[in-house]
């Protein structure tokens, strides 16, 4: 099905500061070949412990500018000892004016070299610091408890709630209540802790429905009644003495309080150690940005909101908050009552019955997580815009505090996350690992064109992680859930003085010019720049929109947890209560959005609970034609205007349930195809040919300390082909990638119809008509090949002709092996040997010489070999290298015909072979691990690297490397 009314949308799109970008402003494959900065490669800039130089600083901006990386997030912060690692010197700590020096230098390189800047707003992340103090931190709600008996006055002093001591001066009264002592006991509230927002749920974008249910319920169990609450707090003077009238009996006396959480920043470089603030009070951000951000914003002067065009902050892992000043009006103005006659709910007492106490903490959540978002994200964008800056924070996540993690998202300009590469520990789980569905809904949802993430992080690997098996993967992966720019985490600055491979942080794929492969990065950089401009284009395709509910905390997951039931072929967003009051209609049967988005159905989460503004717009799209899907709601969301809300919920979906307008028996996926609307992708597969090296290689992870791949051949869970679709006005573009390690044939069935397929591939930068494919009623099936996690785009964009019977991908055949000897020269300053010869390709960890097994860096190999004229006459001449350990750039004749790091390992040879004599020149490079694994073994004044990290230790496994063959010469049949 084809998205209409777009031609408006994508005439026009807005970037960072008001840069505009049109795609009919210049040819689409032209930009596919040089992608603009737009689409290019962000990096996390690591200044690790402030230890950085001003040398190191142009080097690396100049480095990054060579590469095709575009913008550099500087992240003050350490981190570098962990896991067993070295500790780095420190440099000038975190806004000092020393390293005020550094940063304008770093703006001023910037400037001249056309790099964005992004700054991280403290060292480390969780926003706070040592300026931070107590009054102004992340608050926490505190009580005590006292009995009293009555009737007749007391004067009786309360104890102050317990608190952290070195927090304790900080503490501060909020209220007194009383209620008549209950005869009996209940059972706790569920996840009380949980349900308070005194801590994180989980650290990885948790379904969080379970906490609006509780234990089942007892008669009689609760503590009091809401209507028996008395407030005291004007009765109790400074010092904490209650004088009051008892009235008759024994009553609970309650007295709230609220002090600091006690949580810091983490991760600070030294010095830069102090509390988070208070993520719910506004001026307490004011006060920061005057403190700590003004200066520099003074310091970058017109560079401000030009070269410096974004501000950050992390991840949310502040664990819990709960309280900020006049939190009892914000509560009042927000949900429509007092919280004070509930307030024994947040000390654990059931109030009225145990269902009222749970929504009432379900109110307290959620006006904790609005206060998030307006006091927080929504007041460091309209700072930022003071001066010209935008914002990217990691607003959603993913360690799941009392945030509703895509209204968070959506404040700031460009909607953030994060993916992790594969690894052996730290977040081993795809669900630990992919959160980019999050920022993506929110782009596509409020109207944003650009989706980022911190991508790669791991942790485990140091400088171990395959290009082509783990890091392109990982990469595939996030692009169909919806990511279109990238900030590669981590590029760490390092000084010259530091050795090399240099100072590192511990977690995140490392990659700054001391990486072995540097020379040959822009390979892997185009790759992903390429694809990251086609993923820009136009607009996502999808057939559902699911709707998460207004409860807090609240997440969406990855892509394959599928709330909406449309999965597989089919594909979702995730909505906010705010999109579907604010910006969905329904128009032709269809719920739309201003930004031209469009759904053909809407799905209703598994809960019990609705907000009544959200169903009383619902029954409204569903008389102007919209298709719904999902259970029957019972109640209302929340507390206020009861029992008012309740039955007006049940009235409403008793007429849309009852009467069939809304599908409660059926999944989505089964209503769209109900409705004759085929998937949007789809794929049959068939037989794979041989492949002359089994699966193009081993993977990335062989021979280290990991646990078997969750990947395998057979896919992420058997799923073989994932895709993602943009449209762009009469374009359609398709990202199609192979999840498994080994090759697959399929027959692909895209929902397009007359036009004509081509193939743009991403690695190489071609472009290619499909000749072969047919049409199926509103299917245009295409025959397709991907190597092992191979991924092309297949775009439709002019008329279709008749379609051939020629293959669409080529076939190879061998026409002979190239075999040994060969030379080869290693760089004597990394221990290899100048010149030796190799009878036979081998894996250098297998030769006998110190010198090659433990070699890091780039070897040569090179071979002279003869062809007959009649060879050469016949043209479409390849070389294939079998496989490569890691990345391989090949010379025939003196001529560069590129680098190769993924399968099939195969480069055109034609225009540069000749008749008779003919030189071959191969560059292989391998990584780190075994060079610092071999001077691991050797005294510290023999070792040629010098780092930090220290986990790889003498007797770690070495990584296969070198050039491992066979070599064959063939030719390309079409």
């Amino acid at each position: 099905m084809k998205i209409s009314n777009v031609a408006f949308w994508l005439s026009v799109f807005f970037i960072g500061a008001g840069t505009v970008f049109s795609a009919r402003a210049d040819s689409l494959k032209q930009r596919f070949a040089d992608p603009p900065a737009e689409a290019r490669l962000r990096v996390y800039w690591w200044w690790l412990n402030g230890n950085v130089t001003k040398r190191a600083i142009t080097r690396d901006l100049e480095q990054m500018k060579a590469k095709g990386i575009a913008g550099a997030l500087i992240f003050d912060a350490d981190g570098a000892e962990r896991h067993g690692n070295t500790p780095t010197a420190a440099g000038p700590m975190f806004a000092t004016p020393a390293w005020r020096g550094l940063f304008r230098h770093a703006l001023s390189e910037a400037d001249r070299l056309g790099i964005e800047i992004s700054l991280n707003l403290q060292s480390g992340w969780n926003l706070g610091g040592p300026p931070v103090p107590p009054r102004r931190a992340a608050q926490t709600l505190v009580f005590s408890e006292t009995k009293v008996k009555g009737p007749g006055v007391i004067e009786q002093s309360l104890p102050a709630p317990r608190t952290k001591k070195a927090y304790a001066p900080a503490y501060r009264d909020i209220a007194v209540v009383a209620y008549p002592a209950p005869k009996h006991g209940h059972a706790p509230i569920s996840r009380l802790a949980d349900k308070l927002a005194e801590r994180e749920v989980g650290a990885s974008c948790p379904d969080c429905n379970m906490l609006l249910d509780d234990v089942p319920a007892i008669e009689g169990e609760q503590a009091c009644m809401s209507a028996d609450v008395l407030e005291l707090t004007d009765k109790m003077s400074k010092n904490g003495t209650l004088r009051w009238d008892v009235p008759a009996g024994e009553w609970i006396v309650l007295r709230f309080g609220c002090a600091p959480t006690g949580r810091k920043n983490s991760t600070g470089s030294a010095g830069w150690t102090g509390l988070v603030i208070n993520y719910l009070n506004a001026d307490d951000l004011r006060w920061y940005w005057k403190n700590v951000v003004d200066p520099l914003i003074a310091d970058a002067g017109p560079l401000a909101g030009t070269t410096w065009k974004y501000v950050h902050t992390d991840s949310w892992e502040c664990r819990g908050m709960n309280w900020t000043d006049d939190m009892r009006g914000m509560f009042r103005r927000r949900r429509g009552y007092d919280l004070l006659p509930y307030m024994p709910v947040l000390a654990g007492r059931i109030v009225n019955d145990r269902r009222t106490a749970n929504r009432f903490l379900a109110d307290f959540r959620k006006t904790v997580g609005d206060c998030v978002v307006e006091n927080h994200y929504k007041v460091l964008r309209e700072l930022a815009a003071e001066h010209g800056m935008n914002m990217h924070p990691e607003a959603g996540g993913p360690h799941a505090g009392p945030i509703d993690s895509l209204r968070c998202l959506s404040v700031g300009d460009i909607p953030m996350a994060e993916f992790w590469a594969e690894s052996w520990m730290g977040r081993v789980d795809e669900e630990d690992r992919f959160f980019v569905k999050q920022p993506a809904s929110v782009a596509h949802t409020y109207g944003r064109r650009l989706v980022a993430a911190e991508g790669f992080t791991a942790i485990g690997p140091n400088w171990q992680e395959s290009l082509w098996s783990n890091l392109r993967p990982s990469f595939d992966r996030a692009a169909c859930e919806g990511l279109n720019m990238t900030f590669w985490h981590t590029f760490t600055c390092s000084p010259e003085e530091m050795g090399a491979p240099g100072q590192e942080y511990h977690a995140g794929a490392h990659f700054n010019p001391q990486i072995t492969w540097w020379p040959m990065a822009d390979a892997f950089t185009s790759y992903i720049n390429r694809c990251q401009f086609m993923l820009q284009q136009g607009l996502f395709v999808a057939d559902a929109v699911y709707y998460y509910g207004d409860h807090v905390p609240n997440f969406a997951q990855l892509k394959k947890s599928d709330p909406a039931r449309v999965l597989p072929g089919y594909d979702y967003d995730v909505a906010t209560e705010e999109i579907v009051l604010d910006r969905m209609a329904v128009r032709n049967g269809r719920i739309v959005l201003p930004d031209g988005m469009s759904y053909a159905v809407l799905v209703m989460p598994p809960v019990k609970y609705v907000s009544l503004p959200v169903l009383r717009k619902i029954e409204r799209m569903v008389e102007a034609g919209a298709t719904v899907v999902g259970p029957k709601p019972k109640l209302a969301s929340g507390l206020g205007n009861q029992p008012q809300n309740d039955v007006e919920v049940r009235r409403i979906a008793d007429r849309l349930w009852d009467t069939g307008r809304i599908v409660a028996d059926r999944t989505a996926r089964e209503v769209l195809q109900v409705a004759g609307l085929p998937p949007d992708f789809d794929y049959k597969l068939l037989p794979s040919p041989a492949s002359g090296r089994g699966a193009g290689g081993e993977g990335g992870m062989k021979n280290l300390p990991s646990p078997a791949s969750g990947r395998g051949a057979g896919g992420e869970g058997g799923m073989k082909l994932d895709y993602i679709h943009r449209c762009d006005d009469a374009t359609d573009i398709y990202f199609v990638r192979n999840c498994g390690d080994k090759p697959v044939v399929a027959d692909a069935a895209f929902r397009v119809v007359g036009k004509q397929p081509e193939l743009w591939n991403p690695v190489d930068g071609s472009i290619r008509a499909l000749p072969q494919y047919r049409r199926e009623s509103k299917l245009t099936i295409v025959p397709l090949r991907l190597e092992p996690y191979g991924s092309y785009f297949v775009v439709f964009r002019n008329p279709a002709g008749s379609g051939t019977q020629r293959n669409n991908f080529p076939e190879y055949k061998n026409m002979a092996t190239i075999s040994g000897p060969w030379r080869v020269s290693f760089d004597p300053r990394w221990g290899g040997p100048e010149n030796v010869r190799f009878d036979k390709l081998v894996d250098w960890t297998t030769r006998p010489e110190e010198g090659i097994k433990h070699y890091s860096g780039t070897a040569v190999y090179r071979k002279s070999f003869e062809l007959e004229p009649e060879v050469v006459a016949g043209g479409n001449l390849y070389l294939d290298l079998g496989t490569v350990k890691e990345l391989a750039r090949v010379r025939v004749n003196g001529r560069d015909l590129g680098v190769v790091w993924c399968p099939p390992w195969r480069v055109e040879i034609s225009d540069a072979i000749r008749s008779g004599k003919n030189e071959l020149e191969i560059e292989v490079v391998n990584f780190w691990p075994n060079r610092i694994i071999g001077d691991a073994k050797l005294p510290p004044e023999q070792r040629r690297t010098k780092t930090n990290i220290a986990v790889l230790k003498a007797d770690a496994p070495l990584m296969p490397s070198g050039l491992l063959g066979p070599l064959t010469l063939g030719c390309r049949t079409e």
